[in-house]
């Protein structure tokens, strides 16, 4: 068995950390928010039964809101990406706003374990912010298609030796989290006798499975 290289063994403790802190953002959202919600819900039927005592229980409940607005705040800091709020479609529109001059188009209607969507976003988007950095790259689109497996393209104007490199790490993320990360050549239209070359990342989730499943 060949050894990993450090890259790759960092890769994989990353890809560890951001599944844990899904983890602990889901446990303080899904559980914790909920056990104060119904907190909360006791509180308001023993003010009803006992009028006496509304005093006591609205200062209670006042506490209780602010500790249910610190772990709301504390999910949202926990949770290593926007799909969770927004899903994928809309975290990539904002995604390229960020960037600008980036185009999207999505017909992806495949559904993912959150997990996997997590995992995709992030090398969608890792890929994307090497691209938009690098000198001479325009023109950047983003396809996202599927009904059963998701397939992303990430293509843009202009080979780049060096961009290769960059991706690295997002490559590596990408295949410690079960997908295949692929980076081609593409030829584009000729200039002055001039055949230029532009670049597409196809980024594939394999492994994915229903939601729940």
């Amino acid at each position: 068995m060949s050894k990993k290289s450090p890259a790759d063994e960092l890769a994989r403790e990353c890809v560890a950390l951001y599944t844990e802190l899904r983890r602990a953002s889901s446990l303080l959202h899904d559980e914790v928010g909920a056990l104060l919600a119904v907190a909360g819900l006791r509180l308001q039927l023993l003010s009803m039964d006992f009028p006496d005592s509304r005093a006591r229980t609205a200062e209670v409940a006042e506490a209780l809101d602010g500790v249910m607005e610190l772990v709301r705040k504390l999910s949202r800091q926990l949770e290593p990406s926007p799909v969770r709020r927004t899903g994928l479609k809309n975290a990539l529109l904002d995604l390229a706003d960020t960037y600008g001059g980036v185009d999207l188009r999505y017909t992806a209607t495949a559904v993912l374990a959150p997990v996997a969507v997590d995992a995709l976003y992030r090398a969608i988007a890792s890929t994307v912010v090497t691209a938009a950095v690098a000198p001479g790259v325009t023109r950047i689109g983003i396809s996202v298609t599927g009904s059963r497996s998701v397939t992303a393209r990430i293509a843009w104007s202009g080979r780049l030796r060096a961009i290769d490199k960059d991706l690295i790490a997002p490559s590596l993320l990408a295949r410690h989290s079960g997908m295949s990360f692929e980076i081609t050549a593409k030829p584009e239209k000729k200039r002055q006798n001039k055949t230029n070359q532009g670049t597409i990342v196809v980024i594939q989730y394999a492994g994915q499975r229903p939601a729940g499943g």
